[in-house]
């Protein structure tokens, strides 16, 4: 069907889009019920806690105030003055004239820890609001003008429009990333990371967040490389520098490849971090003095121009993408591979079959709405892998909680 809303043609194709394939929807598909199931379990969780229906009601009433707070304590130095102070409590007093507050708005909030009835201490919740990548994101999602403010963490438009756009679209799970919830809040045919390149506030605080956030490299560090790729180390000090080492597709600043780099030391060979323009105009010349780490760009929906490396990479690529747009990305990739020489190392989420945590569900949701992408189960990563010719030698989960693995690809025999 066709619905003409905030201006924006909803349209949902059934072949093509800005010039790349993509397949019909399926009303009935298990892609669609896995959602179901994850969006009920995503809005029961907390309600299911509430002890009557007037408490419902309240539950309901507040949410989203939660980013709004955040943002003001992060605004006024709070989270870091408490995280500084490790556990020692500081009076409610004390911690207004630190951060030149009344007194008063500091008393209502549930993201510190009362340690008495006029004291504070830092939270896990706290310490994690402190460090640059919750505070990068806070910024980008209030620093701009209110028209402006659908942005890629403050998503709140987009889910106050969510049940006018899925009743319109027939509630079809969407498939197309020109045509998500995000298009009918920012009124624009723009894609999500098209508009981007054409609002840079956006796009810097989209690339500081990242920058931040990658500073977590555990996948990285938790991978067995030496039980996984033997013949390297088992060779190392007779391996010639090419082929290329290690490709990390879609690698922002390069944290990864240096993590890469810091986890096998010893191994000789090109490592490359491959990104747009945008994104590499930033990254320091010669990569912080490494001779060994280089910085290309690359378009992922392009031919892979390194052919032959030893290891490809993509982290939190493919889920930003449907499935037709994750396929052409693992095929330029596939097409680059050299038998059993290369591996594909994918660094994402594995979807458990049920028992989904809130966060994880809602990350679920929250790249259907904006990219009409999705996090993916174990099963759905064999099928999408499968398509495009690679199997699963190994994976490893390396948190339970929210599902982060690493997935090892290798040619189809």
């Amino acid at each position: 069907m066709t619905a003409a809303l905030g201006g924006v043609d909803l349209n949902i194709p059934s072949n093509s889009s800005a010039g790349r394939q993509r397949g019909p929807i399926q009303p009935g598909n298990a892609r669609r019920d896995m959602r179901s199931i994850l969006l009920l379990g995503s809005c029961l969780d907390g309600l299911e806690r509430a002890e009557d229906r007037h408490q419902t009601d309240e539950y309901l009433v507040i949410q989203g105030l939660d980013l709004s707070i955040s943002y003001v304590f992060c605004q006024i130095k709070l989270f870091n003055i408490l995280a500084d102070r490790a556990d020692s409590p500081i009076s409610t007093r004390d911690l207004a004239n630190e951060t030149k507050t009344d007194p008063n708005l500091l008393a209502c909030n549930g993201f510190v820890k009362q340690s008495s009835e006029d004291s504070w201490t830092a939270s896990r919740l706290t310490r994690s609001l402190a460090i640059p990548p919750s505070q990068a994101g806070l910024e980008e999602a209030y620093d701009v003008p209110a028209t402006e403010r659908a942005s890629f963490i403050n998503a709140m438009p987009h889910y106050v429009d969510l049940p006018r756009f899925l009743a319109q679209t027939n509630y079809q799970n969407p498939t197309d990333s020109t045509k998500t919830v995000a298009q009918l809040s920012r009124n624009t045919s723009l894609n999500f990371f098209d508009w981007m390149k054409e609002n840079p506030k956006h796009y810097e605080a989209l690339n500081n967040y990242m920058a931040a956030n990658r500073v977590a490299t555990i996948g990285i560090d938790a991978f067995p490389f030496e039980d996984r790729f033997p013949s390297l180390f088992k060779n190392d000090q007779k391996l010639e520098p090419s082929p290329p080492l290690f490709v990390d597709i879609g690698g922002g600043r390069g944290q990864m490849s240096y993590a890469f780099q810091n986890a096998c030391p010893h191994l000789p060979g090109r490592i490359i971090f491959q990104d747009l323009p945008q994104a590499l105009a930033s990254v320091p010349s010669s990569s912080e003095g490494s001779s060994t780490i280089e910085a290309m760009v690359h378009d992922f929906f392009q031919p892979q121009p390194i052919q032959g490396a030893r290891i490809y990479f993509l982290r939190q690529i493919l889920h930003d993408w449907p499935d037709a747009e994750a396929e052409l990305i693992l095929k330029n990739t596939v097409d680059a591979m050299r038998g059993h020489d290369s591996a594909l190392l994918i660094d994402e989420k594995v979807l458990p079959d049920m028992g989904a945590s809130l966060a994880t569900a809602g990350l679920d949701l929250y790249m259907m709405i904006n990219f009409a992408a999705q996090e993916r189960s174990e099963k759905q990563w064999r099928e999408l892998l499968a398509r495009v010719g690679l199997r699963i030698e190994y994976l490893l989960k390396y948190n339970e909680n929210t599902g982060d693995s690493v997935i090892m690809a290798l040619l189809v025999d």
